[in-house]
């Protein structure tokens, strides 16, 4: 089932388990990561980097995710990790992710404050949570190194709790000694200082980034001194590839490593404690209820063209923040009394909400289409059945 993301890390706050974040790449992951989670029985997130987005078609994936997701036995959430700008964070409102984070830990703090806030801002407004970054978290040599370099900056307990109720964000990811990819040598977890920044946030779901080659003692002391999410991503690549190493066919390779991402996932939510947790986590975790909006019009004679407007208003609506899904038709039935159509899907009720009272929507529906379209019916539905969906709650349990 696909859940309210917050909710989900509420409970495990509430509760001092974390859950992971799993880094996807293509549906090979996607189907591992949920088969692991349902064998431990756990809720998960299902992550996608920015910084992997060039290495596959991102909507194309997340139509699948959220696909998987909603008819999955066990609660999913669906996370769009490191993004660093407010335009790619409106677009991942469009394509289904479930919450977001900004990445500013590299900017200074005035620059990463204003960031976030603008960020939190976009996020709420259409009901998703945001996360973020304070202090900064390095990467190892090689691929995440370019896109992570320079020194540990370890997070300050004080200026964790300023930088939280300053940006409004809701999440907050944190530097306490680990680094991105793989370590190098022995990692050194500064787990007071986690501890400490837990008893300054003591509601805020606490981040941890680069957990891979930990030991299992030390994630279960990071979860003991407050972690509530660990990101997760080096170890199910090199599974992954061991797996599939030893077999020379690619639907032979392809469930290999299917099977051995499922197996590191079980694993380490029995680690995290988030194993067993599914029903308790489902329960106090909303489902996402996407809401179609529907009007049927006709159009005032001597009115401007109505394919025009509706072209227009496809380019411009379909680019704010939260619509999912956008589309205008004509009636197939000859003298319908109401010809024309508009179809949206928007993402949460929040979403519906902010569109009704975005600027651009207002130019357009005051200027194109209301003056010319004053006989019209407008519905809010909330799908109860079906969720658009083509395939049945068994798919994703083979």
């Amino acid at each position: 089932m696909l859940v309210a993301a917050n909710a989900l890390l509420q409970h495990a706050v509430a509760n001092r388990y974390a859950i992971g974040a799993y880094d996807i790449l293509d549906t090979t992951m996607l189907e591992g990561v949920l088969l692991g989670a349902q064998r431990a029985e756990a809720p998960v997130l299902i992550s996608i980097a920015e910084l992997h987005t060039d290495q596959f078609d991102e909507a194309t994936l997340l139509a699948a995710a959220v696909e998987a997701a909603a008819t999955a036995p066990v609660p999913v959430a669906i996370h769009y990790d490191h993004g660093t700008t407010l335009d790619r964070l409106v677009r991942a409102t469009q394509l289904g992710y479930t919450s977001l984070m900004i990445d500013g830990s590299h900017l200074e703090w005035a620059e990463n404050v204003a960031l976030t806030r603008r960020a939190a801002a976009l996020a709420h407004a259409v009901g998703l949570p945001l996360e973020a970054e304070i202090g900064y978290i390095p990467g190892e040599e090689g691929k995440d190194a370019e896109h992570h370099p320079g020194a540990i900056r370890y997070t300050e307990p004080d200026e964790a709790e300023t930088f939280v109720r300053e940006t409004g964000c809701d999440w907050l990811a944190v530097s306490i000694g680990t680094v991105h990819g793989r370590f190098r040598g022995e990692p050194r977890l500064d787990l007071e200082r986690l501890a400490a920044i837990r008893t300054r946030l003591p509601s805020t779901p606490l981040v941890i980034h680069g957990g891979t080659g930990l030991a299992d003692e030390q994630f279960r002391a990071l979860v003991a001194a407050g972690a509530n999410k660990i990101n997760y991503y080096t170890a199910l690549v090199e599974v992954a590839s061991q797996a599939a190493a030893q077999y020379r066919r690619w639907d032979e390779q392809r469930l290999a490593a299917r099977e051995a991402i499922a197996e590191e996932v079980l694993r380490t939510c029995r680690v995290w404690g988030a194993a067993g947790r599914a029903e308790a986590a489902g329960s106090a975790a909303p489902r996402i209820a996407p809401v179609e909006h529907v009007i049927v019009h006709r159009w005032g004679e001597g009115a401007p063209d109505v394919a025009a407007m509706q072209r227009e208003g496809v380019a411009t609506l379909g680019s704010l923040p939260g619509v999912r899904r956008i589309a205008a038709g004509v009636a197939e039935t000859a003298n319908a009394p109401y010809p024309y159509l508009w179809t949206m899907t928007f993402a949460t009720p929040e979403a519906l909400d902010h569109f009704r009272t975005h600027p651009d929507h207002q130019r357009f529906a005051d200027g194109r289409f209301r003056p010319f379209a004053a006989e019209r019916i407008t519905i809010d539905f909330r799908l109860t059945e079906g969720n658009g969906r083509c395939a049945t709650p068994k798919s994703s349990q083979r």
